[in-house]
């Protein structure tokens, strides 16, 4: 077991979207936009990332190796993924709504795409996380990341992001795959204690 594990929020999310969620031994939140790199500091950590977290919790891995020592990636994006028209036009829907200042439409279009079943505990969350900026990220170097990974997708998410768990998991160097039952893109959300239970295996093997 990792002395020290890390968890990344989605990007629609904040640090709350953790509560119950029961990790042993120390967990530490980290807060996006801040640099990961301050969250975990020089001590070696395993790494949890959701979503957008999970692509933040990725591109730490692949730049700083020697500081991550597991890393689990709970359906994550890729940015050279070639997303479906389906996702595409959910990205011009609420790009248009931002730029027209409509956060309550942003908010309404970001809990039916991403979470409906969760809606009401996300809502807290992602006004916020609409006026956020996020950090722009450069493709992510899979080679370079030495962790042993644990790619999981959320059974239900959109298919863009179960291609996209089945590449990580194919070309990361030493990754394992699972689907998670009943799940769509916020397992953490949806499916709490399955998806803890799952991630507590994996950091101790």
């Amino acid at each position: 077991m990792s002395r020290r594990t890390v968890l990344v929020h989605a990007g629609i999310c904040d640090d709350r979207m953790w509560d119950g969620f029961e990790l042993p031994g120390e967990v530490i939140r980290h807060r996006l936009p801040a640099p990961l790199d301050e969250t975990v500091g020089t001590e070696p950590a395993a790494i949890v990332g959701n979503s957008y977290g999970g692509y933040v919790a990725l591109d730490f891995a692949a730049r700083r190796p020697d500081l991550v020592e597991k890393l689990v990636l709970l359906d994550a994006p890729l940015m050279d993924h070639d997303f479906s028209e389906d996702f595409m036009q959910y990205v011009r829907q609420e790009d248009a709504l931002l730029e027209a200042g409509d956060i309550d439409g942003a908010v309404e279009l970001n809990l039916s795409f991403w979470c409906p079943d969760v809606a009401e505990r996300v809502r807290p969350m992602v006004a916020d996380a609409m006026r956020r900026e996020e950090v722009e990220l450069d493709d992510v170097e899979l080679e370079a990341v030495r962790a042993p990974a644990l790619v999981a997708v959320g059974e239900h998410d959109k298919p863009d992001f179960r291609a996209i768990s089945e590449r990580l998991a194919r070309e990361l160097p030493n990754a394992q795959f699972a689907v998670i039952e009943g799940a769509g893109h916020l397992p953490p959300l949806e499916r709490p204690d399955e998806t803890a239970a799952l991630v507590r295996r994996f950091l101790s093997a």
